[in-house]
């Protein structure tokens, strides 16, 4: 059985990065890729002139998997260089987990207002009934402006939507919701996703970054 890879910490890139030659040596077949994770290592031990210590924290990896990464990130990026190849770095997530000031890629010129359910300020509720609290990050033009969290009064199954509706919240990100939730959200013109798990700027970011699949499922209640 293969390993089940490790997810490491990495900041996304707002697009693909790739770097040809000018002097027409070049072949479109002779492409050299840099993974996500090894452009980390480097950016962060040669750009941000992190020790490999600091480097493994900021990663949440081990400082073995940096040295790794550094000898296969930079042997790629010297063969490229001599060899005349184009150098590419694919942003390619399935295996990061991403940082909270990654660069975004959706620019909202308009503000906007996302909610989490959330009891403890950091992760994401499975069961969305439970939430003890909600978390609405007001963003605008890629940057959160404000963190909000609030405590709704729980008086009818609607209660939810209609005290996010007086926040202003115009998207809910949950895991699991019951499908007359759903509608109830829908009614007071809130979109929903479902299918979040985990950190809650993690997910922000790759709903802003155009890379959260919603893949929830609808609660179903108990007869």
């Amino acid at each position: 059985m293969k390993p089940i890879r490790k997810k490491r910490y990495a900041r996304r890139l707002d697009n693909h990065r790739i770097l040809k030659h000018g002097n027409g040596a070049v072949s479109s077949i002779a492409t050299t890729n840099i993974s996500l994770d090894e452009f980390e290592a480097i950016r962060l031990c040669d750009y941000e002139n992190l020790s490999q210590i600091d480097a493994a924290k900021e990663m949440e990896v081990s400082r073995g998997t940096i040295q790794r990464l550094l000898e296969n990130g930079r042997k790629k990026l010297v063969d490229g260089i001599l060899n005349y190849k184009t150098i590419e770095v694919k942003n390619d997530i399935r295996n990061i987990k991403l940082k909270g000031e990654n660069k975004l890629t959706v620019h909202l010129d308009e503000t906007v207002k996302v909610a989490f359910p959330s009891s403890d300020k950091v992760t994401i509720d499975i069961h969305f009934g439970h939430a003890g609290e909600f978390a609405i990050y007001t963003v605008k033009n890629n940057e959160v402006l404000n963190v909000k969290y609030i405590t709704p009064v729980v008086l009818r199954p609607g209660s939810y939507p209609e005290s996010l509706k007086k926040e202003g919240v115009d998207l809910v990100i949950a895991s699991k919701v019951g499908d007359r939730m759903i509608n109830l959200f829908k009614t007071q013109g809130i979109e929903i996703i479902l299918g979040a798990k985990g950190r809650i700027d993690v997910n922000l970011n790759e709903y802003l970054g155009g890379f959260l699949d919603e893949n929830g499922v609808i609660c179903v209640p108990k007869l």
